[in-house]
């Protein structure tokens, strides 16, 4: 709310700090601090998060590869948009917002205002998502926490939105089951939407590569060749600090004597405060980069509308559906 604010009432403040508001820097911070976090708490009940992750991965290719054909289709038939905007456009809204709407920008050779215009929107959007779908999330999903955790991360977009709208998700459920008299373990719920962020983040350089090969050999026929070697210049080079700190947590947790592992999980718990104050900031540049005055007169109006029929018409709908096929009845540990 304080980042809204100097954005569409203090531009002048908002324009002065504009090299500090960094929000995907932030939240990769944070995500890499979450995977100590992630790996203590899957030492637990390392089954449960095995099956945890199987079920993402498999959650996220069935989500995105339906949403990303639905909203190319509708920006492309229902709204006219040519190929070098509806191509963007799909993926920000369908598979990661910023990061996925920019790569695939560059994959197909787009005009550079394209992604800016399509990432701004996905950021004003995430910030409806994330002030929204938590608290229905709580209302409906109360007692499938593992569900709510997977539907948030399918459909809010940016990792940074996703993160935080998991972790807001995780604390009003948690609440809710308590006053209900079932106390589960913090962790399960945020854990379960970093894993579906991270593997839809894994397949941003896998689907800008599909794109770019589809444009310079079929549709912009050029010399210069979409190479596989852009998988890897495309992937999202935080998820190996993500893996890294994930692996180093596993083993202090499992892989060590008893006397060091039972000092990880404190360990962790000062860590999360960094992993908190990383969120803070990136909740709040999301705010300060949201100008809506600014981005009406940039012509984000039409895209807007594609952006609230995809989103609102059936991106959170397939997302919930999918969570449900994928995680329902499945259920964190209860504290102990």
């Amino acid at each position: 709310m304080a980042g809204l604010i100097i954005a569409n009432f203090l531009p002048r403040f908002a324009e002065s700090i504009k090299a500090a508001i960094r929000p995907e820097l932030y939240i990769k911070i944070a995500i890499v601090i979450l995977g100590g976090f992630v790996a203590v708490t899957a030492a637990s009940k390392l089954n449960l998060a095995s099956s945890l992750l199987l079920r993402g991965v498999a959650a996220i290719v069935e989500a995105y590869l339906i949403y990303w054909a639905v909203v190319y289709f509708v920006a492309r038939k229902w709204f006219g948009f040519n190929r070098e905007w509806a191509a963007p456009l799909a993926s920000g809204i369908s598979i990661c917002g910023v990061a996925a709407s920019i790569a695939t920008g560059s994959a197909i050779r787009a005009k550079p205002a394209i992604p800016v215009l399509v990432s701004s929107l996905v950021v004003i959007f995430a910030v409806v998502e994330v002030l929204i779908l938590p608290f229905l999330a709580q209302t409906f999903l109360w007692h499938e926490p593992l569900v709510a955790g997977a539907w948030i991360g399918l459909a809010v977009k940016t990792d940074g939105a996703a993160v935080a709208g998991g972790g807001i998700t995780e604390a009003l459920i948690l609440a809710k089951n308590a006053a209900e008299g079932i106390k589960y373990q913090p962790g399960w719920v945020l854990a379960t939407t970093a894993t579906v962020k991270v593997f839809i983040d894994i397949f941003i350089g896998i689907w800008a590569f599909i794109l770019g090969y589809i444009w310079t050999n079929h549709i912009n026929v050029t010399k210069d060749k979409a190479k596989a070697s852009e998988i890897w210049q495309r992937f999202p080079k935080f998820i190996l600090g993500f893996v890294a700190t994930f692996a180093v947590g596993l083993y202090l947790a499992l892989g060590t004597p008893a006397a060091i592992a039972a000092k990880v999980p404190a360990a962790m718990g000062e860590a999360n405060a960094f992993r908190v104050i990383f969120f803070i900031l990136t909740f709040f540049s999301i705010g300060v980069l949201s100008n809506f005055r600014t981005l009406w007169q940039e012509g984000i109006g039409k895209l807007a509308a594609v952006y609230i029929i995809s989103l609102f018409g059936f991106v959170i709908w397939v997302g919930l559906l999918i969570s449900w096929l994928f995680f329902s009845g499945i259920h964190p540990p209860l504290a102990s």
